[in-house]
């Protein structure tokens, strides 16, 4: 059953076993583990219900609709965009449905500095399994890759570089390329489309437009959650809400999660809760090739081909190196990747058809903090703090040279990126220019679409918020689901990651139940 916020005309009390807070990636999974054991479940989302109906594929009403602050969430410099949705199925929703694995050298990294020796490949091979068949993770049909993405492989293939198609949660894919926006066509398999109803069908009761305030410690380990039902779009407080419940699941996100149980007290026995940020940055890259060469980077999947010649996964370090992905499908935002305006911005958009966009991701090291404000009402406020180390700049300006060199010899005329003053690349003989770019706010805008580790796993309190289970050090029956539980950065998509965590730490759960 799922009901909306403007269902509700009254303040709501209920009484459950397990709530779940946030329903994408984690959440999803754990809403039907726990409804699947039989368990009264109720699921609470801040954002929205939306269809396929109401995906309009336009930018200007689905970011304001789906993303987390209409996509403008920033760190506090403004110097990286932090994107997460915010709607019922969460950022499973927004994303370009591409399934990747946690990479070995990262499990061995997680083993090596933290301890986590439970966490393998072994013990995670039976969650992979369920997740890929629920979610229907293939590899991508040749039918929807777009000119876009395949110059990528085309161009790694001849230069012997190590190149792939990614696999993909999609069904009956027709490559409309709006994924971003939300699929209006359910062939993004999200958990909006199967756990959740899996869930709902089991019994659990899903309500959106709910925001989770702060939790209180009741008797005999139970807990009361207090809530509030929020106005769709303007998030103004409407109602208030009080759930009493055993158990509680967060997977708010890697933001929000830590910042509910900040409110709540419990940071006093969680030294770590708001600590070790990843946000991965990436800068988006815009190639502009010869007239005849159609790029046609709205239509198909917008990211199916990635280039990881210079990946560097160790279990020294877990993710490095620099990589590039194809990227479509938001010519709003597509249209910031470079310095020019007036007509020569105009110029540059009537190229947009035989213009190549691609992302450089550079992982990083847990470099970030998180702090909060909330106002009276509740809502909340965040505070991303985070700067890019010496090491990550360096291995940024590399990258970018490999890409931009790499795109020119692709067959680019000119490569742009989204800093409003750094001109743009003619020739493979300026890209010593780029030894001088301007890693400063205001002067280049970067992107992190997987922020991670405000609450991650470690074998004590002293160094993690929950242990290998995903519960809470200190406090029993409250668990973590999302991407705030990772030690490190997991992969270059975190989707899979997530869920992979969350089944194997629920499935578990429920069996114990």
């Amino acid at each position: 059953m799922i009901i909306q916020g403007h269902e509700i005309f009254s303040p709501l009390t209920l009484k459950t076993h397990s709530v779940v807070v946030g329903s994408g990636a984690g959440g999803g999974v754990a809403a039907y583990h726990m409804a699947a054991a039989g368990l009264d479940t109720v699921v609470l989302e801040e954002g929205g219900y939306f269809q396929a109906k109401d995906f309009n594929q336009r930018e200007e009403d689905m970011m304001p609709a789906l993303y987390r602050s209409a996509g403008r969430q920033m760190t506090t410099d403004g110097l990286i965009y932090v994107w997460q949705g915010s709607t019922f199925g969460g950022s499973t929703v927004i994303n370009t449905a591409d399934a990747t694995p946690i990479e070995a050298e990262v499990l061995h990294h997680w083993q090596q500095k933290f301890g986590l020796n439970e966490l393998t490949e072994d013990n995670l091979a039976a969650s992979y399994e369920r997740v890929y068949k629920t979610l229907n993770v293939h590899r991508l049909e040749e039918k929807i890759l777009n000119r876009n993405n395949k110059v990528l492989l085309e161009t790694a293939n001849r230069l012997g570089y190590k190149a792939g198609v990614f696999n993909s949660n999609r069904k009956g894919c027709i490559g409309s390329g709006y994924c971003f926006q939300g699929c209006a066509y359910d062939a993004k398999q999200g958990t909006n489309l199967t756990y959740l109803p899996m869930a709902s069908d089991l019994g659990a009761r899903i309500y959106t437009d709910v925001r989770v305030d702060r939790i209180e410690p009741i008797s005999g380990n139970r807990y009361r959650i207090l809530a509030s039902v929020v106005e769709r779009g303007t998030r103004r407080f409407r109602h208030p809400v009080e759930i009493d419940c055993e158990r509680i699941i967060m997977a708010a996100g890697t933001v929000h999660t830590p910042a509910i149980l900040k409110r709540s007290g419990f940071d006093k026995a969680l030294p770590q809760l708001g600590k070790n940020i990843s946000l991965q940055p990436q800068i988006g890259l815009a190639a502009t090739f010869p007239d005849e060469d159609k790029m046609t980077s709205w239509r198909g999947a917008p990211q199916s081909i990635y280039m990881s010649e210079f990946d560097d996964n160790r279990a020294e370090h877990g993710l490095g190196g620099f990589r590039m992905e194809g990227v479509g499908g938001m010519a709003g935002v597509f249209a910031q990747f470079s310095n020019k305006i007036g007509l020569d911005h105009k110029r540059m958009m009537e190229q947009f058809p035989s213009t190549h966009y691609s992302a450089l991701l550079v992982p990083d090291q847990p470099s970030g903090t998180l702090d909060w404000e909330w106002a009276a009402d509740g809502s909340v406020k965040p505070k991303i703090q985070y700067a890019l180390t010496a090491e990550w700049k360096q291995r940024f300006k590399r990258g970018f040279k490999t890409a931009a060199e790499f795109l020119f010899e692709a067959g680019a005329k000119e490569v742009n990126c989204n800093s409003p003053v750094f001109g743009s690349l003619t020739s493979p003989d300026q890209l010593s220019r780029i030894d001088d770019f301007p890693l400063e706010p205001g002067l280049v805008a970067l992107t992190s679409a997987h922020v991670q580790g405000s609450c991650r796993i470690g074998v004590n309190a002293d160094v993690g918020v929950v242990d290998q289970n995903l519960k809470l050090h200190n406090l029993d029956n409250i668990y973590v689901v999302d991407g705030s539980v990772m030690p490190t950065t997991a992969s270059t998509h975190t989707m899979i990651p997530i869920m992979v965590m969350a089944d194997r730490a629920m499935h578990k759960l429920a069996q114990g139940a």
